[in-house]
């Protein structure tokens, strides 16, 4: 390794080589943040969101052994998040609905009242909004507008097509637009 920071794929080789565990910790905390909001996206509960974010770092680095480096670290990683994620919700049988607004994440102090209840409501109808798309619809937004990986990164986590991510994105917000219209107006 060199100098400068180790790539993924470096401290993955390393690990797998000399078994070190700071390497591991290396690479789980470069990705732990990112991992964690797309899941606080995906599903209802914060708790679950933390449960499901420790169970995905658990799969990888049971998975290490497995990984191929035929995608990048990061791209095997998120899908390994989706997958969790997918399966979660199959067996919880419920919605992915977002139960808890961006306004309860911020601290109270920071607005009065008014903006509050304000930003509760539209917070809220977001939420229902998002959470009413469908799994495939939901993750695209959540990929590439709220987590910010271009589509082809994206197309490469949901393995399917960058043509596919790019629709998926255009019918959600197609949906979207239509049921926040009174609050686009």
């Amino acid at each position: 390794m060199s100098d400068s920071a180790p790539s993924d794929e470096e401290l993955v080789a390393t690990f797998r080589a000399k078994g070190e565990a700071h390497v591991l910790d290396m690479l789980i905390r470069r990705h732990v943040g990112k991992v964690q909001a797309m899941i606080h996206q995906m599903v209802p509960s914060r708790d679950d969101a933390d449960d499901l974010t420790q169970e995905v770092f658990v799969r990888a680095i049971r998975g290490l052994g497995r990984f191929e480096g035929r995608a990048q670290f990061s791209t095997w990683l998120y899908r390994i998040g989706m997958n969790t994620v997918r399966t979660f919700l199959r067996q919880q049988k419920r919605s992915p609905l977002a139960t808890e607004s961006l306004a309860d994440r911020a601290d109270p102090r920071s607005v009065s009242p008014d903006e509050g209840m304000a930003r509760n409501e539209v917070d809220g109808e977001i939420a229902d909004a998002v959470g009413s798309l469908s799994p495939p619809l939901r993750s695209a937004i959540v990929l590439t507008v709220i987590q910010g990986f271009d589509a082809g990164e994206a197309a490469r986590i949901e393995d399917c097509s960058p043509a596919t991510i790019y629709w998926r994105v255009h019918k959600a917000r197609k949906l979207l637009r239509q049921k926040l219209e009174k609050y686009l107006a």
